[in-house]
């Protein structure tokens, strides 16, 4: 799944940035992704498919899933 790369790409990125703006950007587009792969998730389980994680940890995984959709203070 395009998210779980994407969550992982934005958590290493975000270590590397000490530019505020670029932090802002960042930590949008990872809210933007855990909030894809809650609906990529819930659409899957609507039709009786579970999602096995590829590039996530399983707990951090069911973490992002089990949380509600986050919303953008920016």
């Amino acid at each position: 799944n395009i998210e779980e790369v994407d969550i992982v790409d934005l958590t290493r990125q975000l270590t590397m940035v000490d530019n505020r703006d670029v932090t802002i950007v960042f930590e949008n587009l990872l809210k933007a992704s855990r909030n894809h792969l809650r609906s990529f998730a819930s659409a899957l389980e609507a039709r009786g498919i579970v999602y096995v994680p590829q590039y996530l940890p399983a707990a951090v995984y069911q973490q992002i899933v089990g949380s509600p959709m986050e919303t953008g203070a920016y």
